[in-house]
Formats: structure tokens, sequence, C-alpha cells
């Protein structure tokens, strides 16, 4: 099992039109099979604090990766997709 931190970000444009992520909420998952699995535990978790029914009310998309507890050599970081089907890292 594996600690992972899952990132929830909004996608927005700046007044100059460029576009910038937003950081919603971190959400750490101390132990998880997978990343599919930690980000699972984290929506919910998401979910909880927020205290909403759904987590895309408050995120676009989610982006998780290895905790920073783990050596740096197993650092893996992946973008997961987003609600839409676009890649959360792009």
């Amino acid at each position: 099992m594996s600690g992972f931190r899952v990132k929830f970000v909004n996608r927005l444009l700046s007044s100059d039109g460029h576009p910038f992520k937003t950081l919603q909420r971190l959400v750490r998952v101390r132990r998880a099979r997978t990343a599919e699995d930690a980000v699972r535990i984290a929506q919910h978790r998401f979910e909880q604090l927020e205290h909403i029914p759904d987590w895309k009310l408050h995120a676009q998309s989610v982006e998780v990766e290895r905790d920073d507890d783990q050596p740096a050599a197993e650092k893996v970081p992946q973008a997961l997709k987003s609600p839409t089907g676009e890649s959360a890292g792009r």
C-alpha cells in the first residue's frame, strides 16, 4: 500500500486570457492499493469536507501523485481524466 496526494483543481482564465489552475483542496490518502483507489477515497472525503453530494460541484478535475513521504525515486505523478474526458495534467 502507498500514500497519495489528491489535488482537486479548477482551470480558469486570467484577465488577459492565460489559463491557470487553482487548487480547491488537497486530500492526503495514507494507504491505497492504487492511484485510482486513492482518488475514489479522496473524492468521498472531499464531498464530506465540502458538504456536497458530488465533488464535481466544486472542482473540475483531480490530479494524483505519490505522497512526499515516499522516497524520491518512487514519486510518480499521474494525471487522471476529468469528467469531460480531458487529461487533468493539461
